[in-house]
């Protein structure tokens, strides 16, 4: 890469490292070379400080593949026949030939060209050269040349191009930095791709005598080391969180199209300037994974306590807050060579802890599980990363360790508890509340109580204490159930205990009021009395409404006279249209005008009923509205002494 070593290197999660390389120089040029996948990174974020001089400016090879330098070039040598190929590019170009013998001949003029013979190209190839002053073409076998001169300025630059295009890596890219003369003292430090650092942990839990458990927690940091050289010595910081990164192209130049115009026709130019960019990419680090596994069969104790952790590995990072980050710095210089990885102790403390038997039916069906119960003091923020769980020295399962800021809670489930069965069942129940006087409605509350039961079935040979998590229903309060033993969104804890090799039963109660509308007109006394029964209602009030509900009753009554009048007054209207249809063809003599005065006089009868029925049906509805306004006055009361009490 250059002289200057990496002397400081920064790691974080998202995939990019920031690199610092310290040292002296002497000189005025000083090239840097970066991975071709980098280079958009470098030329973002580079930065070069020179404590004893300055730099001047900064320039990078032009982003081309080898084959596409090349073929900008007059000069196309292949790797066979290259000095066929020189000759071949050199045609018109003014070359010098050195000529083999005693004298050594010089000969300078045009290269018309060269002819080959397939079968031995190099022994039988002959080239051509014209010299301008003699007028003559002289041939020279490819055997008897020495040496060839390039007099010709413009071919001596183009086989440079073609030379130094050849050495092009395809895979790094060089920046010259260019400084005033004399010795520097650099810093330079700049963002590039890097695998992402990561974490694995390993949790010591014990038993103590008074039942509490002990917990040691120790974390692994681990890197890796993929740039073209061997790191020595170097001050590493791993980063925890969440920085927002991406790629922006910057390297790759962008030649913004313009439109072709032409005299006939002539198009509207349309612009099509435009700078195409990455998408910034959000990485998000805040994943809850809870992996569980059933319990292994143990292996034999190893000497595993806290004890002997905690005196064999010491941990060699100090924490550091960064804003919303968190960093690791490994206190002690670290060595990685070139293909290799490494892994430092960065977390290594006592922390609270007690284990627990949690189900959770969204997390597993019909089994709780195996969890640890934690706080994290070790006054660190920790980076998620698998965590191996060891109980009492032995292996007991393991887990996903989410990302936890100091002084945070976070619990581990590290088993599935088959010795232990859950099973629920829901159901629900609505019951009267209260009735509200609204207008000419009853608001009637009642409540909806859901119930869900919990039958824990042990075949454990000890006792056991099962914590319960309830989701809990928006909008309802709990009733009949012991208070929990937290809160934390919509789950609610309690503790359960499990009689050996038994079961027992839990039921969590919730409570929810809901509010409908009933029209009195609607009500039956049935109902009225059921009110009065589940003292939803007081005497006097179910007085009040009964009165109100037999006005209501009378309205009705006067309603069907209505319609009986109404149907007989269509009955009457339907025969006198059939007796004008039968008198009208009758003469008014004779036997036809006799029967003709008889249904004149039926007509007249039937309009007389017609009449007395139209009177009945005006005092019918004249009831109607006496009773309306009775009972609007009597609600109008009862409202009032509702609001007064």
């Amino acid at each position: 890469m250059t002289g200057l070593p990496i002397k400081r290197m920064v790691l974080y999660k998202h995939g990019v490292g920031y690199f610092e390389r310290q040292g002296t120089f002497s000189g005025d040029t000083l090239t840097l070379t970066f991975p071709l996948t980098a280079m958009d990174d470098v030329l973002k974020s580079l930065v070069v400080i020179d404590r004893n001089g300055q730099v001047r400016n900064i320039d990078f090879a032009t982003p081309e593949d080898r084959a596409a330098l090349l073929a900008r070039g007059s000069i196309q040598l292949s790797n066979e026949r290259s000095l066929l190929d020189l000759l071949r590019d050199l045609r018109g170009r003014t070359v010098r030939l050195t000529l083999t013998g005693k004298q050594g001949e010089t000969i300078t003029g045009q290269v018309i060209g060269i002819d080959v013979e397939d079968e031995k190209p190099l022994r039988r190839a002959i080239v051509s050269l014209y010299l301008m002053e003699e007028r003559v073409v002289r041939p020279f076998a490819l055997d008897d040349l020495l040496r060839v001169e390039l007099v010709d300025e413009k071919a001596h630059h183009d086989l440079t191009f073609f030379l130094r295009a050849a050495q092009n890596d395809e895979r790094n890219r060089t920046a010259t930095v260019h400084l005033t003369p004399g010795e520097h003292d650099l810093l330079i430090g700049y963002v590039a791709p890097a695998p992402a650092w990561r974490v694995s942990y390993r949790l010591l839990c014990e038993d103590g005598a008074d039942g509490a458990s002990r917990c040691f927690l120790q974390g692994w940091g681990l890197f890796d080391n993929q740039l073209e050289e061997d790191l020595v010595d170097v001050a590493v910081t791993l980063v925890a969180g969440q920085p927002v990164s991406f790629r922006y192209r910057l390297y790759e130049p962008q030649t913004p199209e313009r439109p072709l115009l032409g005299d006939a026709p002539r198009p509207q130019p349309k612009p099509m300037a435009r700078m195409r960019t990455m998408p910034a990419q959000a990485y998000d680090m805040a994943l809850e994974a809870v992996e569980t596994m059933a319990l292994a069969a143990p292996a034999p104790a190893p000497a595993l306590t806290i004890e002997t952790v905690t005196d064999s590995v010491r941990a060699i990072a100090v924490g550091e807050e960064q804003g919303a980050l968190f960093a690791y710095r490994v206190t002690q210089p670290v060595s990685v060579g070139r293909g290799q990885s490494a892994m430092a102790p960065i977390v290594g403390a006592q922390i609270s802890g007690a284990r627990e038997l949690v189900y959770n039916q969204r997390r597993l069906d019909k089994h709780p599980l195996a969890a640890i119960r934690l706080k994290n003091e070790t006054g660190l923020t920790l980076e998620q990363g698998p965590v191996t769980v060891l109980i009492n020295g032995e292996y007991a399962g393991e887990a996903v360790l989410p990302f936890t800021r100091a002084g945070a809670g976070f619990t581990v489930f590290h088993a599935v508890e088959l010795g232990v069965t859950v099973l629920e069942t829901t159901h629900e129940t609505r019951h009267l509340h209260g009735i509200r006087l609204h207008d000419s409605d009853l608001l009637i509350d009642e409540y909806m109580l859901l119930f869900r039961q919990y039958t824990i079935i042990s075949t454990l040979h000890t006792p056991s204490t099962v914590i319960i998590e309830h989701h809990r229903t928006a909008h309802t309060e709990l009733i009949d159930t012991p208070p929990p033993l937290s809160e934390e969104g919509f789950i609610a804890r309690w503790a359960v205990s499990v009689p050996a090799a038994d079961q027992t039963m839990f039921t969590v109660c919730e409570r929810r009021l809901l509010s409908r509308s009933q029209s009195i007109s609607g009500l039956t006394g049935e109902q009225l009395q059921h009110f009065l029964r589940d003292k939803l209602l007081d005497e006097a009030t179910f007085q009040q409404l009964s009165g109100v509900l037999n006005l209501y009753r009378q309205i009705d009554k006067a309603r069907r006279m209505i319609t009986e009048h109404e149907v007989e007054q269509r009955r009457i209207l339907e025969r006198q249209q059939h007796l004008r249809q039968t008198i009208e063809p009758l003469r008014s003599t004779g036997e036809e005008g006799a029967l003709r005065q008889r249904y004149v006089a039926t007509l007249a009868q039937l309009e007389d009923q017609f009449e007395q029925i139209t009177r009945l049906i005006a005092e019918q509805q004249a009831t109607i509205e006496k009773l309306t306004a009775q009972i609007e006055r009597r609600l109008r009361r009862l409202s009032a002494l509702k609001h007064t009490a």
